[in-house]
């Protein structure tokens, strides 16, 4: 009977000795995370160097609740996934829409963001009709093919694009930019504050068109990081974390308003409403 309870005390030691040294060994893992370039409110840089936006806060508070280190570093949009799949990085956190294609080709984690497209227009064209009208796209989406369907001709930009088709809305070059809600935000303000609105056409804001979830990108297969990116998650949703990043980078932002519309602040999950194909315009 000693020898048992020998055995058990000699066991429930080595057994506790091994969950403090994993822990520590948890703590000071350090997962290096890609970003592409940057997207207003989601993913900025100073000149000194510095990512911030709500993408950032957000690996930031992952990682805190899951117990690792991150390091971020900043990649070509182009080259993103091919050095995701080289082993380059962890993992990658870009605005990525969640799809049946990007989870056969990679490892997708739980939602972080929903997002609604919408059209940022001139303030002036607030109720003009995409009917003939040159659109700005990034990509394929059910709103862009209604859109499409309106009558308007569609003008592909790809991500990195994403500044000068800002541009060519200010300078008349295109009618309206189609976009994730987020990078509608971040354009309606900033530099270009009074000068863009939300379109005020029906067919944009249809509450009837999908909205999308963004996740982390992991290479496929790496399922230990991919679990320890859901754990740090599902932490930060349960003690509502995800609700102050929100609130920081979304709550006060006010895009400009259509004449006789008031201005409102929503947060972009609120709001109702596929790959590159095409070179930006040449104009």
């Amino acid at each position: 009977m000693k020898d048992v309870k020998r055995f058990m005390i000699c066991f429930g030691a080595v057994f506790l000795l091994c969950l403090f040294l994993g822990g520590a060994a948890f703590a000071g893992k350090t997962l290096t995370v890609a970003v592409g370039g940057d997207m207003p409110t989601m993913k900025m840089k100073d000149k000194a160097g510095t990512f911030s936006g709500y993408e950032i806060d957000m690996v930031k508070a992952i990682a805190s609740e899951a117990g690792f280190q991150v390091r971020f570093v900043e990649v070509p949009w182009k080259n993103l996934y091919n050095d995701l799949n080289a082993g380059k990085y962890d993992a990658v956190i870009a605005s990525s829409s969640i799809s049946g294609g990007k989870k056969q080709r990679f490892g997708m984690s739980d939602p972080y963001f929903s997002t609604s497209q919408l059209l940022v227009v001139p303030k002036a064209k607030a109720d003009m009709s995409v009917n003939g009208k040159n659109i700005a796209v990034f990509k394929l989406s059910p709103t862009a093919d209604k859109v499409r369907r309106s009558g308007a001709n569609l003008t592909y930009y790809t991500l990195e694009e994403t500044g000068q088709a800002f541009k060519d809305l200010a300078k008349g070059n295109v009618d309206g930019v189609l976009c994730d809600s987020p990078v509608a935000y971040g354009y309606s303000t900033g530099s270009y504050e009074g000068k863009f609105c939300l379109s005020n056409e029906a067919c944009i804001l249809d509450p009837s068109l999908k909205k999308e979830d963004y996740g982390i990108v992991v290479k496929k297969g790496n399922n230990d990081t991919l679990d320890l990116i859901n754990k740090g998650l599902a932490s930060v949703k349960s003690k509502d974390i995800d609700d102050k990043i929100m609130g920081k980078w979304f709550k006060d932002t006010v895009l400009a308003a259509a004449p006789g519309r008031s201005s409102d602040s929503m947060f972009a999950s609120d709001i109702p409403t596929g790959p590159q194909n095409s070179p930006a315009s040449t104009k």
